[in-house]
C-alpha cells in the first residue's frame, strides 16, 4: 500500500516559478496497492487534475473520501471531465451532509451545470468501514465549520491523512491516538511558530507542532501538509530542515511523489 501526493497547498492554487517543485495544486491524494491499484481519492482539489486520466483505468465506482468542504478541497471536481462526460462513477463520502456541500457549491450561479446530475452518489461515512482489504477509520479534526481525518490500515501498514488540523486544540488527543504507531502522518503543517500567534482560530498547525504531535504517536514517516500558498519551494526545504531536528523522518509532500511505508 502506498501514497501518492498530486496536491499540497492549502487555501488556493498557486503557479508561479518559486513553488515549482513542492507545487502549487490543492490538496489530492490517493491510495493504492502495491501493484498500483487504486483503492481511494482523498480530497479532490485542485491536484485532482493529475489524476483525471488515470481514474478512467479503475472501470468501477471510484472511492472519493474528503476531509471537509472549503473550495480548495473539492475545486477539482469541477473540471473532472472523466466525471462530466460520464466515464466513471464516483462515490464521494464525507462528514455532515456531503451532497448539499458540494451540490451548492458545484452549480449554477457558481459553475455553469450542477454536479448532482452526473453519476456521483453521496454518503457520511461510517467511524468505521472498509474498502476492500483496507480498514478506514474517520475520526474529527478541529477546523473552521469541522473536518475529518482517515486512518487506512491493511495487514501490518498504515497511513494516516490529517490535514486540515488546528494542534494545540482539544482535538489532538484524538488525533494522536488515532495517529499511534502509524507508518506515514500526513499532518498540516501551514504556519511557522513565529506566524501561529496571529492565526490563532483559522485551523492549521505549524511545523513544531505536527512534529510533536508525530513524536507522541510514534510514527515512522511525517509528511507536512496544507503548504501556505505564499510559502516558496526553499522555505518548504528550511521548514522541513529545522522539523528534522526534532523528528528525524520528515518531508513535505510534494506531487507525483509516492510514499510507502516503511520495512
Amino acid at each position: 500500500m502506498y501514497l501518492e501526493i498530486h496536491g499540497a497547498r492549502g487555501s488556493m492554487p498557486v503557479g508561479t516559478g518559486e513553488f515549482a517543485r513542492h507545487g502549487g495544486d490543492t490538496t489530492c491524494y490517493s491510495l493504492h496497492h502495491d501493484d498500483g491499484t487504486l483503492i481511494a481519492v482523498i480530497d479532490a482539489g485542485t491536484g485532482l487534475r493529475l489524476l483525471y486520466s488515470r481514474l478512467t483505468e479503475v472501470g468501477e465506482t471510484i472511492p472519493f473520501l474528503i476531509t471537509h468542504y472549503h473550495w480548495d478541497h473539492i475545486q477539482g471536481f469541477s473540471m473532472c471531465a472523466p466525471m462530466w462526460q460520464g466515464e466513471v462513477s464516483i462515490h464521494v463520502m464525507g462528514p455532515g451532509d456531503p451532497k448539499s456541500s458540494i451540490g451548492d457549491a458545484i452549480s449554477p450561479p457558481w459553475f455553469p451545470v450542477p454536479i448532482v446530475d452526473v453519476d456521483v452518489t453521496f454518503d457520511q461515512p461510517a467511524q468505521s468501514f472498509r474498502l476492500g482489504d483496507v480498514n478506514v477509520t474517520t475520526f474529527p479534526l478541529v477546523h473552521p465549520q469541522g473536518g475529518l481525518g482517515y486512518r487506512f490500515d491493511r495487514e501490518d501498514q498504515s497511513i494516516v491523512i490529517a490535514t486540515d488540523h488546528e494542534a494545540g486544540s482539544h482535538g489532538d488527543s484524538v488525533l494522536t491516538e488515532m495517529s499511534e504507531g502509524a507508518d506515514i502522518l500526513v499532518h498540516d503543517a501551514q504556519y511557522l511558530p513565529s506566524e501561529i500567534e496571529s492565526k490563532r482560530g483559522w485551523g492549521h498547525s505549524t511545523w513544531e507542532q505536527a512534529t510533536k504531535i508525530a513524536a507522541e504517536a510514534g510514527v515512522d514517516h511525517l509528511i507536512f501538509a496544507s503548504h501556505d500558498p505564499s510559502r516558496t519551494d526553499d522555505e518548504l526545504d528550511d521548514m522541513v530542515a529545522q522539523a528534522s531536528e526534532r523528528f528525524p523522518f520528515t518531508s513535505a509532500a510534494t506531487p507525483r511523489e509516492r510514499f510507502y511505508p516503511r520495512d
